[in-house]
């Protein structure tokens, strides 16, 4: 017969908790209320699984989601009776083994189908995070490519706009010996690195 850990003795009004242990509902209503300072959380006194003892309010969960949702403490009905003493010969041990044999047989196919079903969804999270590890690790790759071909460019174009600064330069220092003067010191300061200065500002203040 079924038995309370609790109260060490037989079922009676028996209910379960979330982790699947059953004990008499009044033996773990007095075991969570002796709990000091109160608590809605509480533990399994078998397995110390947590559990809630607050009840949700049906009128906030959706009519279509109450019948998934139960009580942490839930009552059961099991079917099972006091064996009283009776001068009937003891059932055949054969069949008993024989019971108890298909009710095992019963409960490992239940199990083997749980654990296929989470298996399958296990291997699917693993495929899942591959894909995602793969594009990540494309994803780096073509940034890389990207920032290379952009240093490259930068690269490119700092040097284009030097040697353009120089043959500038260069231009501004030969135009006024193309008419036949140098420039004096001042000449130079009034048109050195001005695009839109003209050397015959410098010429004019020269007196040239």
């Amino acid at each position: 017969m079924p038995t309370c850990v609790i109260c060490l003795d037989t079922l009676k009004d028996p209910a379960a908790l979330s982790c699947g242990h059953v004990f008499c509902y009044e033996c773990i209503t007095r075991v969570a209320a002796a709990v000091t300072p109160y608590s809605a959380q509480h533990f399994c006194p078998t397995c110390k699984h947590p559990y809630m003892t607050t009840q949700l309010d049906p009128a906030f969960i959706p009519t279509y989601l109450r019948q998934h949702v139960t009580p942490s403490v839930r009552k059961l009905h099991l079917d099972y009776t006091v064996p009283t003493m009776s001068t009937k010969s003891p059932p055949n041990d054969i069949e008993t083994l024989r019971a108890e044999n298909a009710s095992l047989r019963t409960c490992c196919f239940v199990w083997r189908r749980r654990a296929a079903v989470h298996a399958s969804a296990t291997l699917g999270l693993v495929g899942l995070a591959r894909i995602t590890r793969d594009h990540a690790l494309k994803l780096k790759a073509e940034k890389d490519v990207l920032q290379s071909r952009y240093d490259a460019l930068k690269r490119k174009y700092d040097e284009s706009q030097y040697a353009g600064t120089l043959r500038y330069n260069e231009k501004l220092l030969n135009f006024p010996q193309a008419l036949g003067f140098l420039p004096t010191f001042a000449d130079l300061t009034a048109c050195g690195g001005a695009p839109n200065r003209s050397p015959l500002r410098g010429m004019s203040e020269s007196g040239f």
